[in-house]
């Protein structure tokens, strides 16, 4: 098929119109089958050499075919390698390790490149994946979008100078990871039913600074201003909600259940209460049943004492009444809106810690972000 491939770019090369030729040189061409070898004519000072080059597509010495199939192999695999190994099993020839990584790379600045900027992309989906199931309920169609960041291992270039945890030397650099998904029904405990193809995300390596330009593109890109109903879910990194409150200052915010479950948890643990395994399942019940505002009023009207006593059980509880607006987790559940951010845990998983942060693996921070930019383009096809 390789040699097929080449002869019919050979034999189109040769039928241009252009003036003579000054001589035929051959030009070798990964494709789908494997490297190839096409004649063509040379003319000193001419392009038309290059015609039948353009007319395949042929960038680089690869067919845009070749090109995707090495480069989605390059971001599920494990590694170049394993992908290189992969492409040969599969009949596609043998392409170098630092090729297939150029290319890769190349592809991925185009991904994060189009992510940044993303099309119009408002989806419309058939009846059936619209239709209630029994025991759900309808509610009005709503955009949800998600945000989180997760840190892929980096080399020293990336990191010297840079702080991590506890003012320490940092290993690794941020990538920040958004979703997006619509819903039109919820289960009957008020759970959303996430519409099937419904999930776009996104990947950059940028600051926080222009986080909220990215989600802001996304959102309108996937409909904000058509929908009836939008919320913004995040943990409770300050920086991020600030960032989705500008991109989206008519969303309902969110702030996460499981994370505010966790500071009401070190509560209870450093209050220094016989049974605080047990209080806390309470006050976790009540935040789940009303939201952290009645969680928080019952503990400082119970253990006014133990809170002034111990300055972490105070900070975790202040966290949470802080953000008490943030928590209305029975009114969210009531409305059919999300409380967790479970989505975008996931997508950063995915995204990210699957191919980025396996032993042994450090990056260049921008490289990690092209690789993963792929991944996200290749996960949000409707």
């Amino acid at each position: 098929m390789a040699k097929y491939v080449g002869g019919v770019m050979s034999s189109i090369s040769f039928r241009s119109n252009a003036p003579g030729a000054n001589g035929v040189r051959t030009k070798q061409v990964f494709t789908r089958f494997g490297w190839c070898e096409a004649r063509h004519p040379y003319r000193v000072g001419s392009p038309e050499g290059s015609d039948v080059f353009k007319a395949f597509g042929v960038e680089r010495k690869m067919t845009p075919s070749a090109s995707k199939a090495a480069t989605r192999l390059a971001v599920t695999q494990g590694s170049f390698r394993e992908a290189k190994d992969t492409l040969a099993l599969l009949g596609c020839g043998n392409i170098s390790v630092s090729k297939l990584r150029k290319e890769t790379l190349r592809v991925g600045e185009a991904a994060l490149a189009e992510l940044r900027k993303p099309e119009k992309d408002v989806r419309k989906y058939p009846a059936a994946k619209l239709r209630t199931p029994d025991g759900a309920r309808r509610v009005p169609r709503t955009l949800v979008v998600m945000a989180d960041g997760t840190n892929p291992p980096c080399t020293k270039a990336d990191t010297a100078g840079v702080r991590g945890k506890n003012s320490a030397q940092a290993k690794s650099r941020q990538l920040r990871v958004t979703s997006a998904c619509e819903y039109v029904n919820v289960t009957d405990k008020g759970v959303p039913i996430p519409i099937a193809g419904s999930f776009s995300y996104s990947v950059t390596d940028l600051g926080i600074g222009e986080l909220t330009s990215l989600i802001h593109e996304q959102a309108v890109s996937r409909g904000s201003g058509t929908v009836p109903r939008v919320q913004c879910v995040a943990d409770g990194e300050e920086a991020l909600e600030k960032a989705m409150r500008d991109a989206l200052p008519f969303a309902e915010f969110t702030n996460d259940f499981m994370h505010a479950a966790g500071y009401l948890n070190t509560c209870c643990e450093k209050l220094g209460i016989a049974d605080a395994a047990k209080e806390f399942r309470t006050c976790r019940a009540i935040m789940l049943r009303h939201g952290a505002g009645s969680a928080v009023d019952r503990i400082r009207r119970l253990y006014s004492r133990e809170l002034e006593s111990s300055a972490e059980a105070s900070d975790a509880l202040n966290y949470l009444d802080k953000r008490r607006d943030n928590m209305r987790y029975g009114w969210l559940r009531k409305h059919g809106y999300y409380i967790s951010s479970c989505h975008i845990e996931a997508a950063a998983r995915i995204l990210v810690a699957r191919r980025c942060k396996q032993a042994g693996m450090h990056w260049r921070h921008h490289n990690a972000a092209c690789v993963c930019a792929i991944i996200a383009q290749l996960r949000s096809a409707a």
